[in-house]
């Protein structure tokens, strides 16, 4: 009975020397089974700026490599901020755990102070958000002591009353009448013959030409031979060619940020407008910094323009058709027999 008490005695006592060493040597596996929680940290270049000048705001966001890491279309609900673009993310990854770094480009053309507000960021079953932050907006102060001045000019004489100067210049006005009758004749001949040989295309309105180069876009197939860059250029064109034919908006000559100041002035909503922006606004980045948009996108924004188009189609008018001249004519018809 005393020995079996001694053995039990002695295995206890190597169990409690054992014990604390194998639950050392287990806390680095136990530590490699948990990963690490996501983060987020932002930064960015500036938070004053003046009028059309840009705000670089980054985020990073370090997560597991598996989790699922979802950054937001940033938009704001006043019309004091605007996200002008963002990067393309960029991932790199250490060890167990994946890097992802973006930035947007913020700027207004208001002056004023204005609050940018927290950004939500989802990774995997988290949601990061960041601090929101105040930006303050300048005009561009003009030295109004140093401007160019000018000599004091002489005193001028008395204006002719238009009796004076029908008497003085008569024949002149008479020339000038006569000369522009000639021209007014001469150009409605030129315009007859020139829309005689117009192309289809600019003899439809607007809207439908608008429409015929969507239709001829989609036949060419630039996306399917690889120029990216000829496609948006086609497409934006649609957009600038229609604002300047149906609404007088220089848009082929204006750059996006003039063209999307001008159509403020049209009813377009928010959503519309959003679209609008982002689409000319892209477009330059597959020009001039050679982005090349997903196939999803390039299809998002064909539509886009369509749906543009479609939503500033102005209200026609009844149009005559033949079968309303028909009854017309029948009518009258029908009243001198009364008659």
């Amino acid at each position: 009975m005393q020995k079996n008490y001694s053995v039990i005695s002695a295995c206890d006592n190597l169990l409690r020397k054992v014990l604390p060493i194998l639950l050392v040597l287990a806390l680095p596996w136990a530590a490699a089974g948990q990963s690490t929680p996501p983060t987020l940290t932002w930064s960015t270049d500036t938070t004053r700026i003046r009028i059309g000048e840009q705000i670089h705001l980054g985020l990073e966001v370090r997560a597991p490599k598996d989790a699922l890491v979802d950054f937001p279309e940033l938009r704001f609900q006043s019309d004091s901020m605007e996200v002008v673009g963002r990067s393309k993310i960029d991932t790199s990854y250490k060890r167990d755990e994946a890097i992802y770094r973006i930035t947007y480009r913020l700027t207004s053309f208001e002056k004023g102070k204005y609050l940018v507000p927290a950004i939500e960021v989802k990774a995997g079953e988290s949601i990061l958000t960041t601090d929101p932050f105040q930006v303050q907006v300048s005009t561009v102060e003009v030295d109004t002591l140093r401007q160019a001045r000018y000599g004091i000019k002489d005193i001028r004489t008395d204006r002719y009353t238009a009796g004076e100067v029908f008497r003085k210049y008569y024949w002149i006005l008479i020339a000038l009448a006569v000369a522009a009758l000639l021209a007014w004749e001469i150009w409605r001949i030129v315009k007859r013959r020139r829309e005689n040989r117009l192309p289809p295309e600019m003899l439809l309105s607007p809207y439908e030409r608008a429409k015929f180069r969507l239709d001829r876009l989609d036949r060419e197939k630039l996306l399917e031979k690889g120029q990216v860059k000829d496609f948006y250029i086609a497409l934006t064109d649609v957009i600038r060619l229609y604002l300047d034919e149906q609404y007088g908006i220089p848009a082929p000559e204006s750059t996006s940020d003039q063209t999307l100041r001008d159509v403020r002035k049209l009813p377009l909503t928010r959503e519309q407008y959003g679209k609008l922006r982002d689409l000319l606004l892209d477009a330059d980045l597959v020009k001039f910094a050679k982005m090349f948009p997903s196939a999803p996108e390039n299809e998002r924004y064909r539509q886009y323009t369509e749906e543009l188009v479609e939503s500033l189609r102005p209200a026609e008018a009844p149009q005559d058709t033949p079968q309303a001249q028909q009854q017309q004519q029948r009518k009258e018809e029908e009243k001198h027999v009364g008659d």
